[in-house]
């Protein structure tokens, strides 16, 4: 089965017989059989015909669209799989004690696995900075399962997530080094990677979503906002550290993603964005990492499948009210 990453400006998409066919210029780029493709991912100016887009819903292939700096634009998605019992649970729990207990058992997951990062980096070199920031972090965790609202919890993991990344910043190369997480826009180049593995890995979780007749927008922690899929967010936090950053880290360190790989953008605007070159060593590189395999639940899976596995028991766990169904990702 197999993802594509469409970053050819100009790009048409379209469908011949059981072949989806990216073409330019009259000239063929690649032939996608149908029966493999799992998803696409959109990138700049590609157009898709109306066949082909069609022929993807009924084939229930997502489809996202992004700028050439990574910013979300939309979805094509079949509606085919809705549960319509299950989303009204997901409306009816909000603000109650199970939402709340979730959601410690999630952002615990999520500041463990960052913990995992600082202290494999501390291993190999001593780091005064990122060795006090584990231990604020450390005395700050206590508070997740003792906060009495969401408000606090959000407090507490906002307080938490600073530490975080002022420590990761001092993990990298000079070239690449950070002192705060920018998000809209990003500011730097480990910054614009962040925000592009995060918006990738985000709708890797709608889809899962999706699949499983849930509605991402109606979460359980963060609130409610207008074109903010919620609960698709809630669920991203324990898997940030574990596929993106650890692959951000990797891709600087090795020296596969430099400098020269990124540019500014032409509006004047401070924000910073990969090259063409650079998507495309970043999705390549992003897409191994989604097909590695896991051990994290029973057997041996792609972190794909096993995000899948994890949303369907965030799923049941949630018609059941049942805490222990969800067993947060720990990283090892």
């Amino acid at each position: 089965m197999s993802f594509a990453y469409i970053t050819e400006e100009g790009a048409c998409i379209q469908k011949r017989g059981g072949v989806f066919v990216v073409g330019r210029n009259r000239e063929t780029i690649m032939e996608i059989p149908e029966e493999v493709l799992e998803g696409l991912v959109l990138v700049g100016n590609v157009q898709v015909s109306s066949r082909a887009m069609t022929e993807l819903l009924r084939l229930g292939i997502p489809v996202t669209w992004l700028s050439h700096t990574g910013r979300f634009f939309g979805r094509l998605e079949s509606t085919q799989h809705v549960q319509v019992f299950r989303q009204e649970k997901q409306v009816l729990q909000r603000g109650s004690a199970f939402a709340l207990s979730l959601a410690k058992r999630c952002i615990a997951g999520k500041v463990h696995n960052q913990l995992t990062i600082l202290r494999r980096y501390i291993r190999y070199n001593e780091s005064p900075e990122i060795q006090k920031a584990v231990r604020q972090i450390l005395a700050l965790r206590k508070h997740i399962f003792q906060s009495e609202t969401s408000e606090q919890l959000m407090g507490y993991e906002g307080i938490m997530a600073r530490e975080y990344f002022q420590a990761l910043g001092r993990m990298v190369p000079p070239a690449f080094a950070f002192s705060v997480r920018s998000k809209q826009p990003p500011l730097d180049a480990f910054n614009a990677m962040l925000s592009l593995g995060y918006t990738l890995l985000l709708y890797e979780i709608y889809t899962a979503l999706g699949n499983e007749g849930l509605h991402p927008y109606f979460g359980f922690f963060h609130a409610l906002k207008n074109r903010h899929p919620a609960l698709a967010s809630d669920l991203l936090g324990e898997w940030r550290a574990v596929i993106v950053d650890s692959m951000v880290l990797s891709l600087v360190h090795r020296h596969e993603i430099k400098p020269e790989h990124f540019e500014k953008n032409e509006d004047g605007s401070p924000s910073v964005f990969l090259t063409r070159e650079g998507r495309a060593i970043f999705f390549r590189a992003y897409e191994k990492k989604m097909r590695t395999k896991n051990k994290y639940m029973e057997g041996s899976h792609s972190y794909r499948h096993t995000i899948g596995r994890q949303v369907a028991q965030y799923a049941q766990a949630m018609m059941a009210q049942n805490l222990e169904m969800y067993e947060p990702i720990f990283l090892r």
